[in-house]
């Protein structure tokens, strides 16, 4: 089934990747689908509108951020889908943070009701952004975080929901996929890498997925753009390595290992801050830079100086 020809289906945990299939709003069905593939029983997505992305005064300098994609249901509840390819310092936190502002977005001032939509963020995780050391992770690559009673584990009502889908810990075989679950999961990982729709997921959901990740189906500007932003993806993934490596031969990388290990962000910061100047220098923005290397847009505007 794999294939070492021309590329036929994007690679969708690249970021353009997902903008072309997620973030086209020709293709609402098939982001529809994905969502109810991975929510909870009982909550299902009936129509989708997109929302901006750009939520203003997230950070602690007050100024704006860009989510990679937001959208709302037709009863209020907001979802956020972000794509996490590499590592990042604090992004569960970075979640409660972007999730929190949705949520509290919903208010409206002198409003005292707070009859508030449910957010839910879901994470495609393509790095190890969690200690699964313990046993009890095992085989598992799903997770659900949310405001329950310590004890009893009730859930009052729907307020924040973190699900995070690590596919880096995702390793079936496609017939041993069982689950809608399952095999979602094995089409985001694999797609890049087939040539053709599996028999096994030969169902209407899936069919939908390819055809909107199929490359030669694009109309030109989309294709002219999907292009133009891969070309720009694989410079700043270029530019990140060439950095890390630098830190690496300066002897940064070990003090990032042992602050890792250690619970202290020092010695990575170290090397954050190298990878930082890179990307500043090849002109991305302090957003973007903050966005990449989990520093804030403070720590980085310092380095301009």
């Amino acid at each position: 089934m794999m294939t070492q020809e021309k590329q036929r289906y994007v690679d969708i945990l690249s970021n353009s990747g997902f903008k072309a299939v997620f973030g086209d709003q020709d293709n609402k069905p098939v982001l529809i689908d994905f969502l109810n593939a991975f929510l909870p029983q009982g909550r299902r997505v009936k129509n989708l509108t997109y929302a901006t992305t750009e939520i203003e005064g997230l950070t602690q300098s007050n100024k704006s951020v860009k989510l990679d994609l937001r959208c709302e249901d037709e009863d209020g509840t907001s979802f956020i889908i972000e794509m996490q390819r590499y590592d990042q310092a604090n992004f569960f936190q970075r979640c409660v943070s972007y999730s929190s502002k949705v949520y509290d977005m919903k208010t409206s001032k002198g409003d005292e009701s707070y009859d508030i939509p449910p957010v839910y963020l879901i994470g495609i995780l393509a790095v190890d952004s969690f200690d699964r050391r313990s046993e009890m992770w095992r085989d598992r690559f799903i997770s659900d975080y949310t405001f329950r009673e310590k004890y009893t584990g009730e859930v009052v009502c729907e307020t924040i929901s973190l699900i995070f889908v690590e596919l880096k810990r995702f390793e079936k075989r496609l017939e041993d996929c069982s689950s809608i679950i399952d095999k979602w999961c094995y089409a985001l990982r694999y797609m890049s890498k087939l040539d053709s729709l599996p028999l096994e997921l030969r169902r209407s959901v899936f069919e939908r997925l390819f055809q909107a990740a199929e490359i030669a189906q694009f109309s030109p500007e989309k294709r002219e753009k999907y292009e133009h932003d891969m070309i720009t993806e694989r410079d700043e993934i270029n530019i990140r390595r060439t950095a890390e490596q630098k830190a690496r031969a300066e002897g940064v990388a070990e003090g990032i290992a042992k602050g890792k290990a250690e619970g202290r962000a020092e010695g990575r910061k170290e090397g954050l801050f190298e990878v930082a100047k890179s990307l500043l220098g090849s002109g991305m923005s302090v957003c973007d830079v903050s966005r990449h290397t989990g520093l804030t847009e403070a720590e980085i505007e310092a380095l301009l100086g």
